[in-house]
């Protein structure tokens, strides 16, 4: 913004804390596909999966998650408002990391990663909306351009602390850490 250009009227808080809290919510999504990448040949060991290459299923069934469930995000959030599918998409998310804690087998697990997709897919959709809706045009551009270099970021830095948080106990941890940040 120019000096003695008002703030958007949406737009409630700073600008660099919008665009913080924007590629945070974007960042999810990449930390909960690569903080995991350290753990996946322990977390298929740990729950019986013999077969190395199937144990990369976590990653795809979240994805699958992710993608169907963009298709739905967008029109609730248009129908219901911003906050209430968001604040769905970010609880089921935190509940199947919760949950992908406790399961005894590499199945449940497959179907809670499935799950946790489809949470995560709230923040991706409903915060490129958020941000169209309080900047248009060149501004919006600008905008999103930052938040995607924040959010670039995390795919390089996310199997560092995923590691990290090994260091601490069990591949349960990653989990428990990816809920705590949502």
């Amino acid at each position: 913004m120019k000096s003695g250009e008002a703030s958007p009227p949406l737009l409630k808080i700073g600008k660099i804390e919008f665009i913080c809290m924007m590629a945070a919510l974007m960042a999810i999504n990449a930390l909960a596909i690569d903080v995991m990448l350290p753990g996946m040949q322990e977390i298929g060991a740990s729950l019986g999966e013999p077969d190395e290459n199937r144990r990369q299923l976590v990653i795809t069934s979240y994805l699958l998650g992710f993608s169907l469930m963009q298709l739905a995000f967008g029109p609730l959030s248009d129908r219901f408002g911003r906050r209430g599918p968001l604040a769905a998409g970010v609880a089921v998310y935190v509940i199947a990391a919760i949950g992908a804690v406790f399961v005894p087998t590499f199945a449940p697990l497959l179907a809670l990663r499935f799950i946790q997709g489809m949470g995560a897919a709230a923040t991706r959709v409903i915060s490129v909306a958020i941000v169209r809706d309080v900047f248009g045009g060149r501004q919006m551009a600008e905008v999103m351009s930052l938040i995607m270099t924040m959010f670039m970021v995390m795919p390089v830095i996310a199997p560092s602390i995923g590691q990290v948080v090994m260091l601490f106990g069990e591949w349960h941890l990653i989990f428990v850490f990816m809920a705590v940040i949502a």
